[in-house]
């Protein structure tokens, strides 16, 4: 990569960026995300939060873009869809919406919604899709504006690309548990899709065993001695794999706390979610070495762990972390918001009462 990790925009947001040089000049929406994305970028990378100009080039991207939604033949083209990943991104720079909310994930989950599928032999629309269905599914998860039935929910997660890969697993049980929620009727203490709940125990089991399997592959990368670190350390692979098992502990939070509630008399889900979330406040200090486009990313970790754990030493360091990132980087979450807002989706995962907007 030319541009540092810590800047580039393709590492942490999906490889349909490369693609996007080609195909300016055909639709006026692509074309003024990226310049609200130019402007939003250099300044989050810059000065930690928006400046005037990319607040300006951002609401003249979102102008044009309602005009475009508007339009049934434009609203589903790619190149469309492709303009609310990137004002997606620049929300995200400027710390815009709900902390659980990120607002154009629901208009992402309409045109997907009418659009059924991908064009598996378009590459840049399968990669588009690859990117984007991660932040609507995540979402998904408690914004009930964001509406699929379960077979869409299937679909929405499938993708020729990571398929079988681990990420792409991840990427599935998120969906399966987003649609179990969503379309049981787990809030009111009744269980009557016991089939959807066999399947979260299996992609539960099948989680944590990867999850540990995932650790030790991980601790391979590292070097043994400091002598021959150039020959043994790939840094850029160590850190990719420590990113995919980051999120791999989230997404055990996000399934452990789930069926935590539902299987109540399993002690070892307490212990697991303790662990998983430790794990991820253990890769705290090199999670900061991605500073700045990395932290966002980080962000959803702590969230998870702050959530999953019992521990209150676990839950105060977490707590720390995020606010240390809500204040270094300008999102607007008052410390009482934000807790606020981590309690109510704990209140979510653990089937007490369901997230509203």
């Amino acid at each position: 990569m030319s541009t540092s990790v810590r800047f580039n925009l393709v590492y942490w947001y999906g490889e349909f960026l490369q693609d996007i040089p080609a195909r300016l000049g055909t639709n006026e929406a692509l074309d003024s995300s990226v310049k609200a994305l130019t402007a939003s970028h250099s300044s989050y990378c810059l000065y930690n939060r928006a400046t005037p100009e990319a607040l300006v080039k951002y609401s003249a991207a979102l102008r044009i873009l309602r005009f475009y939604l508007d339009d049934p033949i434009k609203a589903r083209s790619s190149e469309t869809l492709c303009a609310v990943m990137l004002l997606l991104i620049c929300q995200g720079f400027h710390g815009a919406g709900d902390m659980s909310m990120t607002g154009h994930c629901e208009g992402a989950a309409q045109i997907l919604k009418a659009r059924r599928y991908y064009n598996r032999n378009d590459e840049f629309e399968s990669k588009l899709h690859l990117s984007l269905r991660a932040p609507v599914i995540f979402e998904g998860l408690f914004n009930p504006r964001i509406q699929f039935t379960p077979s869409e929910w299937k679909t929405l997660v499938d993708n020729h690309i990571d398929e079988g890969t681990f990420p792409g697993k991840l990427m599935r049980y998120v969906s399966q548990v987003t649609a179990m929620l969503r379309h049981g009727n787990f809030f009111n203490g009744e269980i009557s899709d016991t089939k959807s709940v066999d399947e979260l125990r299996t992609n539960y089991q099948t989680l944590k065993a990867a999850i540990k399997s995932y650790g030790t592959y991980m601790e391979s990368l590292k070097p043994i001695d400091k002598d021959v670190k150039r020959f043994a350390f790939d840094a850029q692979t160590y850190y990719l794999v420590q990113r995919f098992y980051t999120f791999a502990l989230t997404v055990g939070i996000i399934l452990g706390c789930v069926l935590s509630a539902i299987d109540t008399e399993d002690t070892e889900l307490t212990s697991d979610l303790n662990s998983f979330a430790s794990g991820i406040m253990a890769l705290a200090e090199d999670g900061k070495r991605f500073k700045p486009l990395g932290a966002s990313y980080m962000q959803l970790c702590f969230q998870s762990a702050w959530v999953g754990t019992t521990d209150p030493l676990i839950k105060a360091e977490a707590e720390k972390e995020m606010v240390e990132y809500v204040e270094s980087f300008g999102t607007g979450y008052p410390k009482a918001r934000l807790m606020s807002e981590l309690e109510r989706m704990s209140r979510h995962l653990r089937l007490i009462e369901r997230y509203t907007v």
